[in-house]
């Protein structure tokens, strides 16, 4: 389905779309994507969780079938995305998991429960928060983005897939879907990285009342292992779950696993 984005701010009207997908029936769930994807990479993902729930999939801004909009800030960005989804379970994968808990912030009493697998409410590691990667990580894909996004998303899938057994072959398969389904946008591309640097929303996960759940790969090199033992001080009613043998994708690895924890 098509939504007709425009410019929140009041001026000239923006004939852009947003691409949102539904699948089975049930109890609404909506997926939302990580940076450099597209809501494809959840099809495995869908086709089991379509049996209990309603599936909604959202290609965020400047990715898939989505398209850019510049003058869409953040908050735009997910105040339009909440406008097109239903009341629900939401759950976000990577990025996709700043842009679910500034949905909850947003509109706290639409959202039954939150889900983030594999996300950090902070990213970049910090004096008071060094469960995260060093800035100079998402700084180096903000420079490879230069030599084009190909480049850039492959290395980045490429430290995502670190630990699974068919790395290469998810790589692969996930660079022949994002190319079927339409390259992102540059500037999505590094919006997404801008985000991913500056976020930090701990203050907002604390202050959250709603069931939430968080899903890590014990392997994951984004998501530093370390960060299970010190979310609970950012909200004490957080659900941890580890999957001991998973990266940063649990959900193409380990589909049947993460299903039956959601």
């Amino acid at each position: 389905m098509g939504l007709a984005l425009c410019d929140v701010k009041g001026s000239k009207a923006l004939n852009k779309i947003l691409s949102v997908n539904r699948s089975g029936q049930g109890e609404a769930i909506i997926l939302l994507h990580g940076w450099g994807m597209s809501a494809s990479v959840f099809d495995p993902l869908c086709e089991l969780l379509s049996d209990q729930y309603e599936v909604i999939t959202v290609d965020l801004p400047g990715y898939g079938q989505s398209e850019w909009c510049e003058s869409l800030t953040f908050e735009d960005q997910v105040a339009l995305i909440s406008e097109q989804v239903p009341r629900g379970i939401l759950l976000g994968w990577s990025m996709g998991g700043l842009y679910a808990t500034e949905m909850v912030r947003q509109k706290p009493n639409r959202f039954s429960r939150l889900i983030l697998m594999c996300s950090n409410p902070c990213f970049v590691s910090r004096e008071n928060w060094p469960f995260a990667v060093d800035a100079s990580v998402f700084e180096d894909f903000s420079q490879s983005l230069r030599q084009g996004w190909r480049h850039t998303v492959r290395h980045f899938l490429t430290l995502q897939m670190l630990g699974h057994t068919d790395a290469r072959q998810l790589v692969r398969d996930l660079m022949i879907k994002l190319e079927q389904v339409g390259e992102p946008h540059p500037a999505a591309l590094r919006f997404g990285l801008d985000l991913l640097k500056s976020a930090d929303t701990r203050l907002v996960l604390s202050q959250l009342d709603l069931p939430i759940q968080m899903i890590f790969g014990r392997l994951d090199a984004l998501v530093p292992v370390s960060i299970t033992q010190e979310i609970c001080e950012v909200n004490p009613q957080i659900q941890v779950e580890l999957i001991i043998d998973a990266a940063h994708a649990p959900f193409l690895s380990h589909p049947a696993q993460i299903a039956s924890i959601i």
